[in-house]
């Protein structure tokens, strides 16, 4: 079996309370967001649902108070002991109605009498899976942060560490290691503005209309029924539509997730490549007694490197199957079981960010071998400063090709490039040794490549959210 059937994590009180607190500070855990999905975490969290929404029928005078009282006081999962669940499940082969069989012998008289009154099981678990969102995009949002926080530590110290930019997969210019994770930064921060507007619709999506999401069944006041029952739950007012054949909110949960993993995939990629031995500009921190390979004891293999790169790879292949479930049949349709596809990859996701923070923040970065691999290409990766120097004296084309020239003589000489700058007159009439020298050493950053580094942490702010 499958959601309520799943075994583990023991909740503790009630998780709607802390689902209403969206800006509470929180630590990344994979753990957590596995507990939601578990046997105690679910069951809690849909007997939640059922309490919010016998208070919200009983303050429009829909059930009687007492009744609303009773549930409340029991909706806890200790009334729902999985072994007693399961038991029923095996015999009605129905959650719904194994959970309330099972709880209903512990309410009063009038609980029993309203318990899951004029519900459907659609509206109910539909909502909870909404609270599982709501609050795995929360602590997904944490994880984010910890991602930003730790690129912007690498960032700062890596502000002016010259390395090769790389475009094509060939060497292009010098740019510094602070500049490539700077864009890491910006992105990170899209990401969470992403959840931040994903979660706004998510915290709309609380639904209470029925059978076939025309409100039948919930009486008169069955809207403002609604209303009440998702602000019992820390939500907001909800769509006035039925989402329950549409669902493109989870859709878009998913495809927000994989295009986050996409990002992971991608600097884990480039750490993978960087780490490579014929490259070997950083390394992956690794704890004392870890072994890279079985066979070969000097190799030191790229791990959650690898990881990142899987995860980018299964994790948009999950989304594909929740943007799939848009496409579904009339008002309502169970043939995509969406459910546990919301589970593996909210796990998933919370735990490869939670990794790549890992790989950052213990990540090696050897700033000598970056400035020995610029010096690959013997100084041409420096020739745009040596034009625009001499088209301080000549037309721009005409120094471009100068310097052309002079890279095809220090190829055809094989000597380096200062070399074969010094040995043209119709530079050195220009721009002498010193200033050569100057142009071409890797070190001297130009101002505003270091300010932009800076200007994205300063944009960032200590939260990791753009100012």
């Amino acid at each position: 079996m499958q959601g309520l059937m799943t075994r583990g994590f023991r909740a503790c009180g009630s998780i709607v309370a802390s689902l209403a607190l969206p800006g509470a500070a929180m630590a990344c855990s994979p753990g957590s967001v596995r507990g939601l999905f578990e046997y105690d975490g679910q069951t809690q969290i849909i007997l939640d649902v059922e309490a919010a929404m016998a208070r919200a029928q009983a303050r429009h005078g829909v059930i009687p108070q007492e009744a609303a009282d009773d549930i409340t006081s029991k909706a806890s999962v200790e009334f729902v002991p999985e072994e007693s669940f399961d038991a029923r499940y095996d015999i009605v082969q129905h959650r719904m109605v194994a959970l309330l069989d099972v709880w209903r012998e512990t309410l009063n008289p009038m609980g029993d009498q309203y318990v899951h009154y004029g519900a459907t099981t659609v509206d109910i678990y539909g909502t909870a899976t909404m609270l599982q969102v709501d609050r795995a995009i929360e602590m997904l949002d944490s994880c984010l942060a910890e991602n930003i926080a730790a690129m912007t530590q690498l960032a700062q110290d890596h502000s002016q560490t010259p390395m090769i930019g790389r475009t094509l997969g060939q060497h292009a210019q010098p740019i510094t290691f602070g500049k490539k994770v700077s864009g890491w930064i910006s992105e990170y921060v899209r990401h969470r503005q992403r959840l931040a507007e994903l979660r706004a619709r998510v915290r709309r999506s609380a639904i209470l209309k029925g059978a076939v999401g025309n409100y039948s069944g919930l009486g008169d006041k069955a809207i403002a029924v609604e209303a009440s029952f998702a602000a019992e739950l820390g939500f907001d007012p909800p769509y006035a539509a039925d989402w329950n054949g549409t669902r493109d909110v989870l859709a878009e949960y998913g495809l927000v997730l994989g295009l986050i993993a996409r990002s992971h995939e991608r600097i884990g990629q480039e750490v993978f490549l960087l780490m490579g031995t014929d490259i070997g500009e950083v390394s992956e921190g690794q704890d004392d007694g870890v072994v890279g390979s079985s066979s070969m004891p000097h190799k030191r293999n790229p791990q959650v490197p690898e990881r990142l790169i899987h995860a980018g790879r299964t994790i948009p292949r999950l989304a594909e199957v929740l943007g799939d479930d848009v496409v579904n049949f009339f008002e309502r349709d169970n043939t995509s079981r969406p459910a546990r596809v919301v589970e593996e990859i909210s796990i998933e996701s919370v735990s490869t960010a939670r990794a790549l923070t890992g790989l950052l923040a213990g990540l090696e970065v050897d700033s000598a071998q970056m400035l020995e691999n610029i010096q690959k290409t013997r100084g041409f990766a420096l020739s745009q400063q040596i034009a625009f120097a001499l088209a301080d004296h000549m037309p721009r084309v005409e120094a471009e090709a100068l310097v052309k020239e002079v890279i095809e003589a220090a190829y055809t000489n094989d000597v380096p490039f200062i070399d074969a700058l010094l040995a043209d007159p119709r530079v050195t009439r220009h721009l002498d040794a010193g200033a050569l020298e100057g142009l071409i050493d890797p070190a001297n950053i130009e101002a505003p490549a270091i300010e932009q580094v800076w200007r994205v942490i300063a944009e960032t702010g200590e939260t990791g959210a753009e100012q």
